[in-house]
């Protein structure tokens, strides 16, 4: 039953979704009015790719939540999709995906109600708002160039928000360390090809991060990374 639920959720994902990239390519990536979008709508204008993309995640967390959390997790997985192909077409990230997954953390700890979790969650978008902050900072002092975009300092904090302390501290080493090895190949591709390295958006990278953290534990995830450490030092 839950199979059709999903598959009816992703085919509303993909409309909506590819309603707002088709809006946005008329804007070139720039911010529209909800009135462009619902004027610019079409229910025709569905992706088979994107469906299947949003069923099998729905599929795949949903074997990892509770029934509660399915609830909050939909709308996030829908803003964390969008920011990635925003990043990746236009580099910028649209404010609404950090907006929607901000307003799902704070039901996420609605929901899961506890002192805890209120500072934990709080701690999670400090830290993850100010940690590409001062990166971009230092960077800046150093180049006179932009690291960092606002729009990844607001999607890491609306993020954290949502994860909490200890996942966001994940969750951003896991991103610098898969962003670093698409680098290290990207660098070597440009220069076996010969070919000028153009900017790499840095919210794919978020993302494929936050999707991992919210399919495999935190747990599994530390202790692999330090065996892996460990072996590669003895």
């Amino acid at each position: 039953m839950q199979s059709i639920i999903f598959l009816v959720v992703a085919i509303v994902s993909s409309v909506l979704l590819n309603n707002f990239l088709i809006c946005a390519s008329k804007k070139n990536g720039n911010d529209f009015t909800i009135k462009e979008y619902l004027a610019n709508f079409s229910i025709k204008n569905i992706s088979i790719v994107y469906m299947l993309v949003f069923f099998a995640l729905y599929e795949i967390m949903y074997a990892s939540l509770e029934v509660t959390q399915v609830i909050v997790y939909l709308p996030l997985c829908f803003s964390l999709i969008l920011a990635f192909i925003m990043d990746i077409k236009y580099m910028i990230i649209p404010d609404s995906s950090s907006i929607i997954i901000a307003i799902c953390g704070v039901i996420n700890i609605i929901i899961n109600f506890s002192k805890d979790n209120v500072i934990s969650g709080i701690i999670g978008m400090l830290i993850g708002g100010a940690f590409f902050l001062v990166i971009d900072l230092i960077f800046k002092a150093f180049t006179g160039k932009v690291g960092f975009g606002a729009g990844d300092m607001k999607l890491l904090a609306a993020i954290g928000l949502f994860y909490g302390m200890s996942k966001i501290i994940v969750i951003i080493i896991f991103s610098i360390v898969v962003s670093a090895i698409y680098s290290i190949a990207f660098l070597i591709y440009c220069w076996i090809k010969k070919k000028k390295c153009e900017y790499l958006p840095f919210a794919p990278f978020i993302v494929i991060s936050t999707f991992i953290i919210s399919i495999v534990p935190v747990s599994v995830i530390t202790s692999t990374y330090f065996n892996i450490i460990q072996k590669i030092i003895e």
